[in-house]
């Protein structure tokens, strides 16, 4: 068996080892008491695999050599703290001025988490995985050269690290107006419009595009997303 293969065959190991824990917390009597019946307990898990999805396409448009196996692992795990009830972080029911800052902490929240729940996991994996995770909601830094992740290991020595938490940011904006969009209606249209501002900010044109496809039954959302396309102050980031 040629090396290739075997590293893919490894890491396809290692992804699976996260996925299963993953999907055992989300079944534990811990998430099931804190979520049953509410609607964090249906979105969950169809966000988490909704993210790899997405990452996943995006990169074979725009990527020859293939994925690595820390993004595909960042994407299931983004939003872990969501699944940890005693650790959540509390994005959805905050001030306005208070929401950046409590996603920041969240990013750093799940960061912990995933550290904490796979020391098994090779190091250089361990470490860029978390790195991906602490920069998935405002992605790779424009302005470094490198990162103390940053480094050439078995699983990134092909990638810079700034550039694939791009694809994380990405699809992970790109979720709320696949599946997000209507329970945030549900909020009221104020917080629904800072959302779609939010979720636009800093998205370069090729995503912008794909999400101008995106057409919805409800005219009202469709209304508010033509309106925060044409006003927002983008800052395009190529892709």
């Amino acid at each position: 068996m040629n090396n290739n293969r075997s590293e893919a065959i490894l890491n396809g190991k290692y992804y699976l080892i996260v996925e299963s824990r993953v999907l055992n917390q989300i079944n534990s009597k811990e998430y099931m008491d804190a979520y049953a019946g509410k609607e964090q307990s249906k979105t969950d898990k169809n966000h988490f695999l909704e993210i790899v999805r997405l990452v996943t396409e995006l990169w074979a448009e725009s990527e020859k050599q293939d994925m690595p196996v820390a993004l595909k692992i960042a994407a299931l795990c983004h939003d872990l703290d969501r699944i940890y009830p005693q650790r959540e972080v509390n994005t959805k029911n905050c001030q306005k001025r208070d929401y950046e800052t409590r996603k920041m902490i969240h990013s750093g929240n799940s960061a912990i988490l995933f550290f904490e729940e796979n020391p098994d996991l090779p190091k250089p994996l361990l470490h860029d995985v978390c790195y991906l995770i602490l920069r998935h909601e405002v992605g790779g830094d424009r302005n470094a050269e490198g990162t103390m992740f940053d480094k050439p290991d078995e699983f990134t020595a092909n990638y810079n690290l700034n550039v694939v938490a791009d694809y994380l940011y990405y699809a992970d904006k790109m979720s709320f107006f696949y599946s997000g969009i209507h329970e945030y209606k549900k909020r009221g249209k104020e917080k629904l419009k800072s959302k779609i501002l939010f979720s636009l900010k800093g998205l370069p044109e090729k995503i912008i595009e794909k999400i101008r496809a995106v057409r919805f039954e409800d005219k009202f959302i469709n209304e508010c997303i033509t309106d925060a396309l044409r006003t927002i102050a983008r800052n395009p980031r190529p892709l």
